[in-house]
């Protein structure tokens, strides 16, 4: 090249992050002319150093032939094979839409409004989630749509049930072990991947669960591999270790939790001093007192005794007389659990979790001699229908460790406090408590944090049950591809009265709404972060993220979208009369850090801020302990809200709703158990139309064992049906010896083609397609989160050429021989 073309070459380097997941791994653009050709990482960034393969390729997001790039009005009805999409301005599409919205809230009520968004874990929707939560909440709608009863909740809201807080942050620099448990973060967090390897080079122990060998299990120092949905088995098997031998931290124990308060063994109920008296309160609990050999009350208000110098017993059988005059035993929470967790000993669990006993009892033993412990868990413990109180076993586990909040476990870590403009102040709480789900779920993610599931969605759209939903704004999300029964979310979809989808691409979910908007890309949109939740330095690092290069064509962020409809629909006042950045100044205001100053640091402010640790043992100016953010103020390992509602208050293992030990009858027919995970090439159901992802993994695959493809006449690297009780798909064989034998391991999100490469998209809805979401319905869920078994059904193999397969109806598959 001749130094005048090189002096014709404009470089750029803009720092930024990218929004892909909710890793959010700094970042450093290279804009060569205009056009952004690389992203790499920033590593002179509390969040950087790394970034995975789809980062990399996020800029072929920007340029790729077929993102949508002008809004489109479908002008067919939805049954026509051609929607005959019309290209329309902005102004016409966002004026129609309010007007729209507005006549359904007239003729049915807020309530009829549904907004579904994109996963915060693996879309860029985590930009705007907070814009559209007040967007939804100032039109009056409290029907908020997300997957978070199969991703996040069990380790966030299910794991607050026992702690008072979701999991927080493991102090990978300074733990002896760390439990990773459900999730690999090699293809999911790459942030976290590398800082467990770090942290490994300096003598951390791993302890990987999974049924798969692969990422950091592959490379642990002990790997437990439970058949799918077992894991609560598993968890209470290594509590019994930890009870058995006395191995758990019993000051932990004595003084934090409520293990002491005293249980009636005849009811389970906790025990009260509304039990013992007329006139007493049914919120002070009772424990024995070893020192006086008495009883005593914990008042749950001002977590104190009635008396000072309390030791409360751990384990014990007593007899107390009644508020009747009749006598009631009784024993401590703590040696119930001890009861519980006996059931499931490693030499008895061993049949239910197939991991062999002595494993067990080794990684009892690791895990007790290389404290502190900390650990992660997530969506692999999330996708059963026993995943709330397969989370309440394994917080109760760590529980017994003792480790929360100390240094080298799992630490909350300062956060930078700044105004939340979520808008959850304009939704009145009678309005909430109607929320679609909620009267199914009190304690589900409906009432806390707040979302519907998608299939009481559909059922809302097609039933009319509890209410009607005539209306759906989808931004980022894709419920066709991301839930059960993709048929019978094609068929609510299509149903309803208007919808709109926000989004990169032409998805399964955007050719059945009314109105397509083009998205930009996060590189085509500015944002601000107020913390980097992966790494502790991160939690008080701000950063504003500037545009990369500016939207192509049409396309719009989806933060500008949002205040355009609310400006339509009379909240310019509440969206800070429309200016976006006025938005981004004021949630920085209890910064002291300016918009401005901000935009002009490079990669972002740190601000100061030193880690304490056990901070539930702090004094209150009484001189009452802090504790924990639950009802008794301790680590509750009786659960009291469970038991208010009904729940076994302690955690409980029940078998998978459809599994070879559960439903032996349907075993028959399908002996193999099917699960699903995540793999390192995409992100959910994105990203497959990327040339150089695509190359990567061209195909559908499934893991499956050499045994059992043997079995099955199951050859590697050829195409096989995997079919349940309600379906079938077809995918390639990837044959294995890295996961157990009996599983059969899917991957979710096969729909998009890859034109460049000449690979085909794959139909979300039939057996010729590859969507694992065809293979179960939402008839079998989680009794309190709803969660769907994605990760443990059954299922069967058989080569595809020898079968045909015909789909009747979304019911059972019939097959019939080629």
């Amino acid at each position: 090249m001749s130094k005048a073309a090189e002096a014709r070459i404009d470089i750029q380097k803009v720092r930024g992050y990218c929004a892909l997941c909710t890793a959010h791994c700094a970042t450093v653009a290279t804009v060569k002319n205009g056009r952004v050709t690389r992203l790499d990482p920033d590593y002179e960034h509390p969040n950087g150093g790394v970034i995975c393969i789809k980062g990399k390729a996020a800029p072929e997001l920007i340029y790729h032939p077929d993102r949508l790039n002008y809004p489109l009005k479908r002008t067919r009805p939805k049954g026509d094979l051609d929607p005959g999409w019309q290209r329309v301005s902005w102004d016409e599409a966002l004026d129609d839409i309010t007007k729209r919205l507005k006549d359904i809230r007239e003729r049915y009520g807020a309530k009829a409004l549904a907004l579904g968004k994109g996963t915060r874990s693996g879309t860029s929707v985590d930009d705007v989630e907070r814009w559209l939560g007040r967007l939804l909440y100032l039109f009056g709608s409290p029907n908020w749509v997300s997957t978070t009863h199969v991703c996040n909740w069990h380790k966030d809201t299910g794991f607050s049930y026992t702690f008072g807080a979701n999991i927080p942050t493991p102090d990978l620099a300074h733990s002896k072990t760390f439990l990773l448990w459900g999730h690999n973060p090699s293809s999911t967090s790459l942030i976290l991947a590398h800082d467990i390897v770090e942290a490994r080079k300096r003598g951390m122990k791993t302890v990987v669960v999974d049924p798969r060998r692969v990422g950091i299990g592959a490379q642990a120092d002990m790997l437990l591999q439970p058949r799918p949905g077992t894991d609560g088995a598993l968890a209470l098997a290594l509590a019994h270790c930890l009870l058995e031998e006395g191995w758990y931290d019993a000051a932990f124990a004595r003084q934090w939790t409520n293990g002491t308060f005293l249980l009636n063994c005849g009811t389970g109920k906790a025990l009260t001093e509304a039990d013992l008296t007329a006139d007493g309160s049914a919120n002070r609990f009772v424990v024995w007192d070893e020192r006086e050999n008495r009883p005593a009350l914990y008042d749950c208000a001002t977590g104190l005794y009635d008396a000072d110098g309390v030791q409360p017993a751990l384990f014990g059988a007593r007899a107390l007389r009644g508020k009747d005059g009749k006598e009631i035993s009784c024993a401590p929470v703590f040696e119930r659990l001890g009861e519980i967790a006996a059931a499931f000993a490693p030499e008895k669990s061993e049949k239910i979790t197939w991991v062999p006993a002595d494993k067990v009892w080794q990684t009892a033993l690791m895990l007790v001699h290389n404290r502190p412990v900390s650990m992660h868990m997530w969506n692999g413990l999330g996708q059963h229908t026993n995943a709330t109180q397969t989370s309440r076993a394994i917080a109760s586990l760590y529980a017994l460790l003792g480790d929360f909040d100390r240094q080298g476990g799992n630490v909350i870590f300062p956060k930078v406090a700044v105004n939340d403009v979520g808008g959850k102040e304009f939704l009145p709480k009678e309005t909430a408590a109607l929320r679609i789900g909620r009267e199914k779920k009190p304690l589900g993610p409906p009432a806390k944090p707040g979302n519907c599931a998608a299939y009481d969605i559909f059922t809302a759209i097609l039933e009319e049950r509890p209410y009607p939903i005539k209306a759906f704004l989808s931004f980022g999300a894709n419920p066709v591809m991301s839930n059960a029964d993709a048929r019978r979310g094609r068929q609510a979809l299509s149903a309803l009265e208007f919808s709109v989808a926000v989004d990169l691409f032409m998805t399964p979910t955007a050719e059945l709404c009314d109105y397509v908007l083009p998205a930009a890309s996060f590189l085509e949109m500015s944002n601000i972060t107020t913390a980097f939740e992966h790494r502790p330095l991160g939690k008080t690092h701000l950063q504003y993220r500037p545009v990369v290069v500016e939207p192509l064509y049409e396309r719009r962020s989806d933060t500008w979208i949002i205040f355009e409809l609310a400006k339509r629909m009379g909240f310019t006042e509440q969206f800070f009369n429309g200016d976006v950045e006025a938005g981004y100044a004021y949630e920085l205001q209890p910064t002291g850090v300016s918009l401005d100053q901000l935009k002009h640091a490079e990669g972002g402010i740190s601000l100061p801020a030193q880690p304490t640790y056990e901070k539930h043992a702090r004094k209150s100016k009484e001189g009452a302990p802090r504790g924990f953010a639950t009802p008794s103020k301790k680590v509750e390992l009786y659960c009291q809200t469970f038991a208010a509602h009904g729940y076994p208050a302690l955690p409980e293992y029940v078998e998978p709703a459809l599994s070879p030990l559960s439903r032996p009858d349907i075993a028959a027919d399908f002996p193999l158990v099917l699960t699903n995970a995540k793999f390192t090439t995409y992100v959910h159901s994105q990203q497959r139309a990327l040339p150089s992802l695509r190359k990567a993994s061209p195909e559908p695959t499934a893991d499956i064992h050499p045994d059992s493809a043997a079995t099955y006449g199951i050859a590697n690297k050829e195409w096989m049906i995997v079919e349940s009780p309600r379906g079938a798909i077809k995918v390639k064989a990837h044959v294995t010896k890295n996961i157990l034998p009996g599983v059969v391991c899917c991957q979710h999100g096969w729909w998009q083609a890859c034109k460049e490469l000449e690979l085909p998209g794959y139909n979300p809805y039939d057996g010729d397609g590859a969507n694992p979401a065809t293979l179960i319905g939402a008839d079998l869920t989680d009794p309190i989160s709803g969660s769907l078994p994605h990760r443990s059904y059954l299922c069967r193999v058989r080569p595809a050429k020898s079968a045909s397969i015909r789909i009747d109806g979304g019911g059972l598959t019939d097959f019939v021989s080629s």
